[in-house]
């Protein structure tokens, strides 16, 4: 960082443009000494004073040196002109005082000093070195040289300073055009880097993740920042890492509590040190922090674009109002990405519903025509054939009890989804011994399972303790998984059902060695209507696993699937341990806003 009374730097070109008129003034020394003659010189020389010859060629060998520092170091285009200006201020003042004074054929090299001066520093400065360089000639040359009259001492005062003042208005002309350029170039490379993001943006569309990228990449490259990184708000308040360029943090770090909750500005500028500085900060060379908020629609911070800078100077109000630009274009992206996001979820939901509706459609057709056909093909036929024989009539009776049963069943389960959906089941709780009760329901299934050919493993763990449960329910919930079960297995296959003990419940699974159930059908295998496509055949509605799901909430349980070891799908739900109260019913209702999703996070700890 410059001293203060330093100006700001020329062009880069002003040190050779300098080094140019350092050797034309060399040539004009030459030419006055050689041609004009003054005539002190003409004149024998005092005792004290050099031979001009000598001093110019000192002269030239102390230029070639300085020409290469000059190229090399640009010391005033730099902002360091301490050592240039130091050094040709003591040659100059030795130089003119050693060869005539006030007469002296060397007084031009007098003018680098006052150049330089000119040019380096602050016109209140310069003209203070100014009025100080000139009066220290005046003092030197009348101390060495030759006394010469009051007017030419006076002259060469006021020529000096006009010529000095001259160099400042000049060099602050410079300035004013070099920071004009300046700014310019900064505000082209903004608006060509800005085109750039944009057209990052327009081809990251709608993913905030890239659209960040792109913005911290710009963001890094047109400030010159150590870091910068995007965070944002979760809804605990906290900040989570969605983008960075620095490797102390990664996407998805918790950085903690924002520090900025309270600030309502749009840019925040944080120094190490301060009160607003945040702890997450690692970077030992972040000594600023600037941080922008991304707001939304609705003015709420979404997340905040921080950047770290090296130094604690202020930031030039065109990178300010850069800085709050990239911050609402991140904003909006973020915004325009969660609104699309949630239309697509609204358009898989109406395409899961559609797809339910079909299915179910499909499905009640064939359930309600499949025992319809048969009713109506066997029931007349007990009236048109009294001679049937005994046993042909008994077949024909049982056939239609079926299918009455199955209408029955399908009308049940339409009116028992209704009722869970309408929160108007009640459970009759009770301590229930769930081994008698897998007994029980397998026992059930015996006709069926010997017309498959199936076998059923029970194997409950021993010393299983009771659950709190209702037995109506809970047979209503294995029967379900058991059909479903006995439905989808091939002929002579195995069904296992396991019960074992968790902390604070007991897992009860029904495991097949059927086809399985697709990971992609997972998520909605437990919907109301949800049919799997390629059991059409003889899924039926759709509506016993929903049930299930239902009741199984209703008890504070949870219900999955998963894959099983003999091949095919593994059901398992969850009861709650038996109290050790009286047995009395209660009503139920599942908890407001809870959905399938919060079934899953349920099970996620088993």
């Amino acid at each position: 960082m410059k001293p203060p009374d330093l100006a700001q730097p020329l062009p880069k070109e002003t040190d050779a443009y300098l080094l140019a008129l350092r050797w034309g003034m060399v040539v004009a020394t030459a030419i006055i000494y050689w041609v004009v003659r003054f005539p002190a010189l003409a004149s024998p020389q005092p005792a004290f004073l050099l031979d001009p010859r000598l001093v110019f060629i000192a002269l030239l060998a102390y230029n070639v040196p300085v020409s290469f520092y000059s190229l090399r170091e640009r010391p005033i285009a730099a902002g360091r002109p301490w050592l240039l200006l130091l050094s040709d201020t003591i040659l100059s003042l030795g130089l003119v005082g050693l060869t005539g004074g006030h007469l002296s054929a060397f007084f031009l090299i007098f003018l680098m000093a006052i150049i330089e001066a000119a040019l380096a520093f602050r016109w209140q400065t310069a003209l203070v070195l100014l009025v100080f360089l000139d009066a220290l000639q005046l003092l030197v040359c009348s101390f060495l040289g030759p006394q010469v009259h009051l007017i030419i001492i006076i002259n060469r005062f006021v020529a000096f300073l006009v010529f000095g003042v001259s160099a400042i208005l000049f060099g602050e002309g410079i300035r004013r055009e070099e920071a004009e350029r300046q700014e310019a170039l900064a505000a082209a490379e903004r608006e060509r880097i800005l085109n750039e993001i944009f057209f990052e943006l327009g081809k990251s569309g709608m993913n905030p993740e890239k659209v960040f990228q792109v913005l911290l990449e710009s963001t890094h490259r047109l400030l010159n920042a150590a870091c910068a990184l995007i965070a944002l708000e979760e809804e605990s308040g906290t900040l989570r890492v969605a983008a960075s360029t620095s490797n102390h943090h990664t996407p998805g770090e918790t950085l903690g509590p924002s520090p900025w909750a309270s600030h309502d500005e749009p840019l925040v500028v944080a120094r190490r040190g301060e009160p607003a500085w945040p702890s997450f900060v690692r970077q030992g060379e972040v000594r600023q922090l600037l941080a922008v908020p991304l707001r939304s629609a609705t003015q709420r911070p979404l997340g905040w674009l921080m950047v770290g800078m090296k130094h604690t100077s202020s930031l030039a109000a065109a990178d300010r109002n850069l800085l709050k630009t990239l911050g609402l274009e991140a904003g909006l992206a973020l915004h325009n990405a969660q609104l699309y996001r949630r239309e697509e979820e609204h358009v898989r939901q109406l395409e899961h519903f559609s797809e339910m509706r079909a299915n179910f459609f499909s499905a009640l057709g064939h359930e309600l025509k499949t025992p319809l056909t048969v009713l109506k093909t066997l029931g007349p036929s007990l009236d048109r054939l009294p001679d049937l024989p005994p046993e042909t009539r008994a077949e024909i009776t049982e056939s239609i009890q079926i299918n009455l049963e199955r209408l029955d069943t399908l009308i049940n389960e339409l009116f028992e989804s209704l009722r869970l959906e309408a929160n108007m089941v009640t459970l009759h709780l009770t301590p229930l011994d769930v081994r008698a009760r897998i007994q029980r329901n397998v026992a059930a299934l015996r006709p069926v399972l010997e017309q498959k050919h199936l076998q059923v493993e029970s194997a409950p763990a021993p010393d299983l303790p009771r659950v709190q449960a209702d037995p109506r329910r809970f047979d209503q919930i294995l029967g379900n998984l058991l059909h479903n079960a006995v439905k989808f297995s091939p002929e002579g296959g195995h069904i296992r059902v396991s019960a074992t003990p968790e902390a604070n419940s007991v897992r009860i699974c029904v495991e097949d060695a059927g086809p399985g159930i697709p990971p992609e059908k997972r998520e909605r295998i437990f919907d109301k209507f949800a049919v799997i496509p390629q059991r059409k055949a003889t899924a039926g509605v759709g509506l016993g696993l929903f049930i299930s799901r239902e009741l199984v909430r209703l008890h504070g349980g949870a219900i999955w699937v998963e894959d099983a070891p003999l091949g095919g799908s593994r059901f398992c739900f969850t009861l709650p341990l038996a109290m050790e109260t009286k047995d009395e019913p209660r009503t139920v209702h599942p908890p407001s806003g809870e959905s399938h999703e919060n079934s899953h996070q349920a099970h996620s700890g088993h």
